[in-house]
């Protein structure tokens, strides 16, 4: 039985969500729109796939670490969910390593083959990942309430935090607000510092919106 006193404020796990269904769901479309032999733009697109997925993958493991071994521990009869979270990973995972290479070579040559293949697998992935996020947000976020205390979910959160640090720090800024909802952008802006608020509004989102029309070619 858990022993957990302070419920856990997991608002940020639907808001991440999000912001992956988002951009690898983008990402099919982007890189089927690459010309052959364009290697310029490939590095682009390519460069974005790779951030995410490394963000994904992280995402992942943290969980695996973190998270999961606290709910199989207390909420024990609910172990077939956390189990089915284990085994859409490790599938997930799976895409992900198939993705690797494929994507290493389109950098490198945008040959039309490895374009047609990387946007077919990313689509397989943007399908594991939204069934697998749907079935969380159902089905193992309540357990996360139940069973794992606050301290525990911020050890989390802060380890999520800390794999999009320095060069990526501001590209996941400018993500996590672009489609949040009046709720998480309060929830979010709050827990930044008003000093970092202070340079995103100055010169962070411009260089955000840059960043943002070089991958879709618009601002």
């Amino acid at each position: 039985m858990s022993a957990v006193t302070q419920r856990p404020d997991v608002w940020g796990m639907a808001w991440v969500h999000q912001v992956y269904r988002r951009e690898i769901g983008l990402l099919p479309g982007l890189i089927r729109g690459v010309a052959d032999g364009d290697t310029e733009r490939a590095e682009i697109v390519g460069e974005h796939l790779d951030v995410i997925n490394a963000s994904l993958l992280d995402h992942h493991v943290n969980e695996d670490r973190l998270i999961w071994p606290k709910l199989l521990e207390r909420a024990r009869p609910a172990a077939e969910d956390v189990r089915r979270m284990e085994e859409q990973h490790a599938r997930l995972h799976a895409v992900l390593d198939e993705i690797e290479p494929v994507l290493r070579s389109w950098r490198a040559k945008a040959a039309p083959a490895d374009r047609d293949r990387l946007a077919a697998l990313v689509e397989q992935e943007s399908a594991a990942s939204e069934e697998h996020f749907a079935d969380e947000e159902q089905h193992v976020v309540p357990l996360i309430v139940e069973h794992v205390s606050q301290a525990e979910w911020d050890e989390f959160e802060l380890a999520g935090r800390e794999s999009v640090a320095g060069d990526k720090e501001l590209l996941f800024f400018g993500l996590g607000l672009e489609d949040a909802t009046p709720h998480e952008r309060e929830k979010f802006v709050g827990g930044v510092p008003p000093e970092v608020m202070q340079m995103w509004e100055s010169v962070g989102k411009d260089a955000y919106a840059g960043m943002k029309a070089r991958l879709h070619g618009t601002v």
